[in-house]
């Protein structure tokens, strides 16, 4: 059996979610699972390429994202499994679970398909979260609204903040700003994910990179 393709996981979930949310019964959550199933599988399937749950990355996030909400499913399984109504807010944990793991998993697919001609067009959170990862120990970051921007921070207190603004009279560029100054990327258009997170993590190594 060919599998579905990966809009259609996410909206099946989607789908599913809405029975459970308004009449929570073992029924609904039954489906619910299944369909969460079925997006975790693919994200942790060959379109993974290989790469280690370790690595920071899209997919990586889509799993582990999948993978939590499955926590909470099985919480409330059992609760049904006791004969007993779930709480509301083990209802809306669950809710909130599974649209984030759909929100991410969204953001893994967008990631496979990038424009060439705007490389900002990626998350630009997870640009930030592999160039911290790339720096090494101390290093993380922490997302913007709607993964716009990222925070990419380190144990110590150093940070800067990776985003895209106008400039000048020109189109929106990718910035890394920190120590109040700007360091711009020029000349992103169609380079990928990893190599604008080695060019943003670079930059914070040596500002003059710029």
């Amino acid at each position: 059996m060919t599998p579905a393709p990966a809009s259609e996981l996410a909206t099946a979930v989607r789908t599913a979610l809405t029975p459970f949310v308004t009449d929570p019964t073992a029924s609904t959550l039954c489906d619910l699972s299944r369909a969460v199933s079925k997006m975790t599988a693919y994200a942790n399937s060959g379109h993974y390429a290989g790469r280690s749950h370790e690595v920071p990355g899209p997919w990586t996030d889509s799993y582990f994202a999948c993978d939590h909400a499955h926590e909470h499913i099985q919480n409330v399984n059992h609760t049904f499994a006791t004969s007993t109504a779930p709480a509301p807010l083990d209802v809306r944990t669950v809710k909130y679970a599974v649209l984030a793991a759909v929100a991410l998993f969204d953001d893994a697919v967008r990631s496979d398909t990038p424009n060439p001609g705007a490389a900002h067009e990626f998350s630009v959170f997870a640009i930030a979260r592999s160039a911290a990862h790339l720096l090494g120990s101390g290093w993380r970051a922490e997302p913007g609204l709607h993964n716009t921007s990222g925070l990419i921070q380190h144990s110590v207190g150093e940070d800067y903040l990776l985003a895209v603004g106008d400039v000048g009279d020109m189109s929106p560029e990718l910035y890394v700003e920190g120590d109040d100054h700007r360091h711009i990327l020029w000349d992103t258009a169609g380079e990928d994910l990893p190599a604008l997170a080695q060019r943003v993590a670079d930059i914070i190594r040596d500002p003059a990179l710029a």
